[in-house]
């Protein structure tokens, strides 16, 4: 889904065309719509490859009452639904960012650093202020000075950290903010991962207890363990009801 290479005809296209140059001196918009579509291409390609032997395995594990035809419907479903789902995540991803790295240099250019006339009214200043906090977070002032709008970001990439958390955000509360059995899945997945990954973002900035030699993860690693499978057995063999029906019937 952050596969940014560009298609050589597009980026052909993009030197011979100056006005399409909006975004910096070397990063064109030809090369953020191919971004874009490379997203929306391999999020698809994506959802399928892993969907397809997923939901087969799946569908023929626990619904052996289904006609087999049935079957076949309910994998090309989920298949499709992933992929639809991926495919429009990352278009839409890569279009916010896209959107978010041109908002981001147009506000400091009408700023009236540069010679540019500063309207007087409250209420415009105010709605300028509130638009510069949205595309560059709560701390625009510090963001200013880290962000050099002449160096080009490569197309496809945040321009800063809370692009890419607002852009996720978004694609997040559209595209997957409606349940469904994969989208669900997928969020599970998801919330395992990122805390596995703030764990470890943790031990590498040295926050304890997290950095503490004890805690790496070949030592910690089995208590883990001890502690998730001591608590599913407990809530499986008292309070079932709270488990997902599939690990039920897993367990069983």
């Amino acid at each position: 889904m952050n596969n940014n290479e560009t298609t050589p005809h597009l980026i052909d296209a993009a030197t011979n065309h100056d006005s399409l140059h909006n975004i910096s001196s070397t990063t064109s918009a030809w090369d953020e719509v191919a971004a874009i579509i490379s997203g929306l291409i391999g999020g698809g390609r994506y959802g399928l490859k892993i969907r397809i032997p997923h939901a087969f395995v799946m569908t023929f594990l626990f619904g052996k009452k289904l006609p087999f035809r049935r079957k076949l419907q309910v994998i090309a479903k989920l298949a499709a639904e992933h992929s639809i789902n991926l495919a429009s995540f990352a278009c839409l991803y890569k279009i916010l960012l896209a959107s978010m790295k041109v908002l981001s240099r147009l506000i400091p250019q009408n700023d009236g650093s540069g010679g540019a006339p500063v309207h007087s009214g409250i209420l415009r200043r105010l709605i300028k202020s509130v638009v510069s906090m949205v595309i560059n977070g709560p701390f625009s002032s510090s963001l200013k000075r880290t962000i050099n709008p002449s160096v080009s970001t490569p197309a496809g990439i945040p321009q800063h950290p809370y692009h890419a958390f607002l852009a996720g955000a978004v694609g997040g509360y559209i595209v997957w903010g409606r349940y469904s059995s994969v989208n669900y899945q997928l969020i599970l997945y998801l919330s395992s991962r990122i805390l596995v990954g703030c764990i470890k973002l943790a031990r590498e900035k040295g926050i304890r207890p997290f950095s503490w030699k004890k805690l790496k993860f070949a030592n910690s690693y089995p208590y883990g363990a001890a502690v998730i499978w001591g608590t599913v057995m407990m809530l499986f063999e008292e309070y079932p009801e709270v488990l997902h029906p599939s690990l039920r019937r897993s367990m069983d």
